[in-house]
């Protein structure tokens, strides 16, 4: 009996444990990028998308995360190990920024200083 109740209840253990949050969830105040960028990437979102960037010199992959498909948070990883995250960022850009031909000079001129992610303490 003891084994049928374990085979019956650690595979709902399991799922319940590891459960992503929606992203409507997240919670929006975060004291670090490590922290803002787990929970960011680790949410349910209706747009995910993720593309390598081998032919960029500085940009190594760049990610988009969506609640609504119109705007959401762009995170660029570049070659020097260095993790940027952008909030508000519409869909349009991100498509414009992975079909561009040079992402890094698109990044310089159309993301940075416009698209903000500022860290707030938790309350």
């Amino acid at each position: 009996m003891k084994k049928i109740l374990l085979l019956i209840c650690a595979p709902i253990f399991f799922l319940a444990c590891n459960k992503k949050s929606d992203c409507d969830e997240l919670k929006g105040s975060y004291s670090t990028f490590v922290e803002a960028r787990k929970d960011i990437t680790k949410a349910n979102y209706p747009v995910k998308k993720i593309q390598s960037t081998p032919e960029s010199s500085w940009i190594k992959r760049i990610e988009y995360y969506s609640c609504d498909e119109k705007e959401g948070y762009l995170i660029i990883y570049t070659t020097r190990s260095e993790e940027y995250i952008h909030a508000k960022v519409p869909i349009s850009v991100w498509e414009e920024l992975s079909t561009s031909t040079s992402k890094g000079s698109y990044y310089n001129m159309n993301i940075i200083n416009r698209y903000p992610f500022n860290l707030k303490p938790a309350a």
